[in-house]
């Protein structure tokens, strides 16, 4: 295993790849991240990674759902799971004695989980209500629904979700055969954090590991995502029975291992970061007063990326802040920010993610999913070090290829008619 600071990364027996982080806290945190995702799917799997997530917990070849649930809880510790377009994530918090029994419990639940058909039928009924909250929530919904129209015609465009239609016709054979087309164990990787010896963290996953030979023993497979191509910007409007209009502008923009990911990161927070002094929001928020929530967004794939801007105003409010936004947006492509703005804005950056990287566990898993997406776990060092070198240029181009106005998708959501 070789040495980055104070992580430890390597490979074990089966082909895991394993990332290590040794702290003095008093709680540990573990995951199992597969690169697998809702953009794997085919189209009549849509969902289905979703609906795996959940029934993970369903029971396995030796624990039934409410022992693999106890099996933390009993100890005080907290066990669950997310996914999202490229990663299905399971991840628990507890105290750094307990190492071996969550490394147990995780193979278990992640290689032997039996996805028995009765539970799996019955959890089908609080997926399908996951999904009608979502369809009800539109500062949620218009970020899924701008990527579909982004990245139409290929799967990273579909929703995370799935369709209640899609759910109900899943199988458990629908599961094995999605599990048996797209897992692989250099698709995995362990992660932990906590008051252990990385040699220790490394003794526990090979020992539970070598449990499921048959499992590491499968061929490996191409995933075979695709790029997406040709984009074509849209203009859609849509009508909702909700109180205010929200609104999202958007182009492609740039993936995790792009040269530019730090600029984007980087302009990404000058227009509408946390920071109040954010550009998007002292003109839309506190000078106009037209929007309360408000906020630039980047997200980055291992190929290709997503950026933009989302606000929710009143009904007559809307031509106006979006008129403000688009000139925002021509000020950071014709404006090149002055040396004490670009010196300010990094410091704000490498502050917020200081302050992120205080929360062991986001941050392990962020190191995790990037880890997976560019095959490195930047220190936190490392990752300023890139943003202190994008140059007032970089920025100013980035804007340009970006946000120029006729590579801007716009969707709103607006008031029903009454």
């Amino acid at each position: 295993m070789e040495n980055e600071t104070s992580s430890v990364y390597g490979t074990l027996s089966s082909g895991v790849r394993l990332y290590c982080r040794r702290t003095e806290r008093k709680i540990a945190h573990l995951a199992f991240l597969f690169d697998i995702g809702s953009r794997d799917e085919l189209a009549r799997e849509h969902g289905m990674a979703h609906y795996i997530e959940h029934c993970l917990f369903k029971g396995t070849r030796s624990r039934r759902p409410y022992h693999i649930l106890a099996r933390l809880e009993d100890v005080g510790g907290e066990i669950n799971a997310f996914t999202t377009k490229e990663n299905i994530c399971l991840h628990g918090s507890f105290r750094p004695a307990y190492l071996g029994r969550a490394m147990e419990l995780f193979a278990d639940i992640a290689f032997a989980t039996t996805y028995p058909s009765r539970e799996i039928e019955k959890e089908k009924d609080v997926v399908a209500d996951e999904i009608h909250s979502y369809l009800e929530s539109p500062d949620e919904l218009i970020f899924e629904q701008v990527e579909e129209l982004v990245f139409a015609r290929n799967p990273l465009g579909r929703t995370i979700l799935g369709t209640e239609e899609t759910l109900r016709r899943f199988t458990r054979e629908d599961i094995l055969a999605f599990l048996r087309r797209c897992f692989s164990p250099q698709r995995m990787l362990i992660c932990f954090s906590g008051d252990a010896p990385p040699e220790r963290v490394r003794e526990e996953a090979e020992k539970y590991l070598a449990r499921y030979p048959q499992i590491f023993s499968r061929p490996i497979l191409a995933l075979g995502r695709k790029t997406p191509a040709d984009y074509h910007p849209l203009r859609q409007e849509k009508e909702m029975d909700i109180h205010q209009c929200h609104a999202i502008l958007a182009a492609p923009s740039f993936s995790a291992t792009h040269e530019k990911n730090a600029a984007m990161a980087l302009l990404t927070n000058v227009l509408g970061g946390a920071p109040m002094s954010a550009r998007l929001n002292l003109s839309l928020r506190e000078r106009y007063a037209l929007a309360y929530s408000v906020e630039a967004f980047y997200t980055a794939y291992s190929d290709t990326g997503i950026s933009g801007v989302y606000f929710a105003t009143d009904e007559d409010t809307l031509e106006r802040s979006l008129e403000i936004t688009y000139r925002e947006l021509r000020r950071l492509r014709e404006e090149p920010l002055g040396t004490l703005q670009l010196h300010k804005a990094k410091r704000q950056l490498c502050g917020q993610l200081a302050i992120a990287s205080e929360n062991e566990l986001s941050s392990l898993l962020s190191v995790g999913r990037s880890y997976l997406q560019t095959g490195r776990a930047d220190t936190f060092e490392q990752t300023c070090a890139r943003v202190e070198a994008v140059t007032a240029l970089q920025l100013q181009q980035t804007a340009c290829e970006v946000f120029s106005p006729e590579r801007l998708t716009t969707l709103l959501f607006k008031r029903k008619k009454r």
